[in-house]
């Protein structure tokens, strides 16, 4: 069967000094069967200037207005031309010249409709950066979020039934999406054991994790069970506190010990 065309939706604004790097990802992919659709949020910088070296990948690029990420994400998902989508927003980028071409070259898809597997961190807080991504199910976004979506691609059909992201949520829709996915469609999600992409974890969720997480009891009424959902809302004190207690001692020698542990003691399982 031939290649499948892969949709890469990068989503930006004011991004002169991130979206080189990020694009320079994909130009060096060794799977080639890609086209960039880029939703620019009406840069006033000089973002859209860089963006003519990779006008032999572009397949769309439009830049207005839009009401936060997540619309411009929906915006891209419209307009690609792609079978799988993959976003690659500004600041992100690929964690190898194979990624592509390990997943749309070597595996079996028929049936499967949602590709993810792992991240590796930067800019961790405590300078212990690690791997992140197992095999999940539903059951998993009861407490967490189990999923990054810089290690994420999705059938553009999955989006035409699933619908796209909620933009009420401002920090959490992806996650909400991945829900939703989960709890309709779980027998056509994928792992796949392989690091997908950087991820810079002092993104706005990590700064704003709290609101976050007000937008996940939000949707988690409309996901989870009744038991969970009431948990999560008895916990959310003691979440508050945790996270103001991770956040002062960040910078000490015992977090940055135990962190160092805790990731250490991942690996070797």
């Amino acid at each position: 069967m031939p290649a499948p065309l892969i949709s890469i939706i990068t989503v930006c604004y004011n991004a002169a000094s991130l979206i080189c790097k990020s694009l320079d990802s994909a130009m060096e992919q060794d799977f080639q069967d890609f086209e960039l659709v880029i939703v620019d949020g009406g840069s006033s910088d000089n973002t859209l200037e860089l963006l003519q070296a990779y006008s032999s990948k572009i397949g769309t690029l439009i830049s207005e207005k839009d009401k936060g990420i997540y619309d411009a994400m929906n915006k891209g998902v419209q307009l690609a031309k792609g079978e799988w989508i993959y976003f690659l927003n500004a600041g992100d980028s690929f964690f190898d010249k194979q990624v592509l071409s390990s997943l749309f070259l070597n595996q079996p898809l028929e049936g499967k409709s949602f590709l993810y597997g792992k991240v590796q961190t930067v800019n961790e807080p405590t300078g212990i950066d690690y791997v992140a991504g197992e095999e999940v199910s539903i059951s998993d976004f009861y407490s967490r979020y189990p999923i990054c979506h810089q290690a994420t691609f999705s059938r553009k059909s999955l989006f035409t039934r699933l619908g796209g992201f909620d933009t009420r949520y401002k920090l959490a829709a992806d996650t909400e999406w991945f829900a939703r996915l989960f709890s309709r469609f779980p027998e056509e999600a994928l792992f796949v054991n392989r690091t997908i992409a950087y991820y810079d974890i002092q993104g706005t969720t990590y700064r704003k994790r709290m609101q976050g997480y007000r937008e996940y009891l939000h949707f988690g009424k409309r996901h989870f069970p009744l038991a969970v959902s009431i948990k999560n809302h008895l916990f959310y004190p003691l979440l508050w506190l945790k996270v103001k207690l991770i956040r002062g001692l960040t910078d000490t020698q015992l977090f940055k010990a135990y962190r160092k542990f805790k990731f250490k003691k991942q690996l070797a399982n």
